[in-house]
């Protein structure tokens, strides 16, 4: 495994209730981890399908595996943008995810 083939920065948000003021709870954004990936744009068929659903950007993700994987409840946070995980699976050592805006 090449080191530098994880050269991008990314932040993964998860979706929590936090009690506010008046005794309420509100939905916010807090940083589940940041890691370092590799991102390349879809191509060919994949990205096909993707503007299909009228995704503009669509980007495959690769990182080492976690002890605290993302689900699709979470959000990626990259280059001031913020991405939906539109498909995610597991290895024993790496996590793929596909991720759209």
């Amino acid at each position: 495994m090449r080191v530098t083939k994880y050269n991008k920065k990314i932040t993964i948000k998860k979706l929590v209730e936090v009690d506010n003021e008046i005794g309420g709870w509100k939905n916010t954004w807090i940083d589940f981890y940041t890691s370092w990936a590799s991102l390349k744009p879809l191509t060919g068929l994949k990205r096909f399908e993707f503007s299909r659903l009228a995704y503009t950007e669509a980007y495959e993700v690769e990182m080492r595996r976690r002890t605290t994987d993302p689900d699709g409840d979470c959000k990626v946070f990259y280059g001031g943008n913020a991405f939906q995980i539109a498909s995610i699976q597991h290895d024993d050592k790496k996590t793929y995810m596909v991720i759209s805006r």
